[in-house]
């Protein structure tokens, strides 16, 4: 399993009620029906700990290996999505990136040393 992170901001003039319709009545309807995919959530971002968040939609995808899944997205399957994505997104902010969880090797129930103070 791989995980994949999806990040950029809307067209100027596109608002949040319109890809979020989009979101829930399309994307998510398609994707999730697709070859490899084993969870697919869409986060409209709200704010950021410090300044301006750099992004306004996160999409958090999990798939059974990232480079099927990039071959999926080129498919017929998806061929929808790509038509009408274009109207909505600002391409020039997409970032995604992927990679695999690190999981700590301990054993069940086994807390880390705290250090001394």
């Amino acid at each position: 399993m791989q995980k994949i992170f999806v990040m950029y901001r809307l067209k100027d003039g596109v608002s949040m009620d319109r890809y979020t319709t989009w979101s829930r009545e399309v994307d998510q309807r398609i994707t999730l029906g697709q070859p490899g995919m084993i969870r697919f959530e869409v986060y409209a971002i709200e704010g950021a700990e410090k300044g301006e968040p750099f992004v306004q939609i996160v999409e958090d995808i999990e798939v059974e290996d990232a480079r099927d899944w990039f071959a999926t997205c080129g498919k017929p399957g998806m061929a929808y999505i790509q038509e009408t994505i274009a109207e909505l997104v600002d391409f020039s902010t997409l970032q995604v990136i992927y990679g695999n969880r690190i999981i700590a090797a301990l054993p069940d129930g086994a807390r880390p040393l705290i250090p001394p103070v």
